[in-house]
C-alpha cells in the first residue's frame, strides 16, 4: 500500500506542485504524520520534495521535476503507466527497489542530457530552456533574427538537432501549422508558456532518416587504435584470423574517392 501511495503522491504533486499535508492525508485516508514520513522517504531517494512551514506552506515538489521522456518508447504514456502499475504491485519491503525504478522515469528537467563540452558556452542557457520545453511539451515564444530584423515566433518545439557544429531546433508554427528548422543561436528572449501541446507526426521531409541510395566502402584496418574504435560502430568491424575489415556507409551524393582518401590519410586503414 505504501509503495502505491508514494507513487500516486508524486502524480498529485506533478498536477499541483504545492499542497497542504492535510489535503494529501485526506486523499489517502491516512494521518499527516504518515505523509511526512513518505515525504522524508522520497527526499532520501533523491526526489526534490520538501516540507515548508507557515502560511502558504505545505508539501512542495520542485518545478524542475518532470517525466523523463528519454527513458520511454514512442508510446510514452502507455509504457509509463504500465511500468508504474508494476511498481505499485511490489510489497512494502521492496520500497527501496521501487523508488530506484521510479527514478528511471522521472528526473530533474534542469539537467542537461548532453555533456556541456558539446555545447558552446554562449548557447548553453538557450539549449537548457528549449530542452525543458521539449521534455514537458510546452509551447515557447521567442524573437528570431532573420533578414536583418527580429520576428516573433510562437511554436511547438520538437527536436534539437546538431548539424556539423551548429544546433538547430525543429518547430511547428502554431499559426501556420508548418514545420521548420531554426537556428538556436538566432533565438533570443525565449519564453516557455504554460500551454502544453500534443506531438504530431512529423512530415516526411523532417521525420525520416536518409532514404537515398547508400554505398558501402570497405577498408583493411592496419592498426586497431582507440581513435578508430571510438569513431565507428563496433558492428562495422569484421574480425578475422589474419585481418580486420571495416565497412563504412556513405550517401550516394558523397564522393566515394574523397571518402577513401580521407580515411586512408588516417594511416590505420587502407582501401580494398
Amino acid at each position: 500500500m505504501r509503495t502505491s501511495r508514494i507513487i500516486e503522491m508524486i502524480y498529485l504533486l506533478l498536477n499541483n506542485r504545492q499542497q497542504k499535508a492535510q489535503d494529501i492525508a485526506d486523499h489517502f485516508g491516512v494521518s499527516t504524520k504518515t505523509i511526512y514520513r513518505d515525504v522524508e522517504t522520497l527526499a532520501e531517494a533523491g526526489v526534490p520534495i520538501s516540507m515548508q512551514q507557515g502560511i502558504g506552506g505545505g508539501i512542495v515538489l520542485s518545478d524542475n521535476y518532470a517525466i523523463n521522456k528519454t527513458k520511454l518508447t514512442v508510446s510514452e504514456e502507455v509504457v509509463l503507466m504500465k511500468a508504474l502499475d508494476e511498481i505499485k504491485k511490489l510489497p512494502n519491503a521492496q520500497l527501496d527497489y521501487a523508488l530506484k525504478l521510479l527514478k528511471q522515469y522521472f528526473n530533474e528537467a534542469a539537467t542537461l542530457w548532453i555533456n556541456t563540452d558539446d555545447i558552446a558556452l554562449d548557447i548553453q542557457d538557450k539549449f537548457h530552456q528549449v530542452k525543458v520545453a521539449i521534455i514537458e511539451k510546452r509551447v515557447i515564444e521567442f524573437d528570431y533574427f532573420t533578414n536583418l530584423k527580429f520576428i516573433k515566433y510562437r511554436v511547438e518545439p520538437y527536436e534539437l538537432r546538431l548539424k556539423g557544429d551548429v544546433w538547430n531546433l525543429l518547430v511547428r508554427h502554431i499559426k501556420t501549422d508548418c514545420f521548420e528548422e531554426v537556428y538556436l543561436a538566432r533565438m533570443k528572449d525565449i519564453d516557455i508558456k504554460t500551454k502544453c501541446f500534443t506531438r504530431r507526426e512529423l512530415p516526411v521531409e523532417f521525420g525520416k532518416r536518409y532514404g537515398g541510395t547508400i554505398n558501402e566502402i570497405r577498408f583493411q584496418v592496419t592498426e586497431l587504435t582507440d581513435e578508430i574504435l571510438n569513431r565507428f560502430p563496433i558492428e562495422n568491424f569484421e574480425f578475422g584470423e589474419d585481418e580486420i575489415l571495416l565497412r563504412v556507409k556513405v550517401k550516394e551524393t558523397e564522393k566515394s574517392l574523397m571518402i577513401e582518401k580521407e580515411f586512408v590519410e588516417l594511416k590505420y586503414v587502407k582501401a580494398l
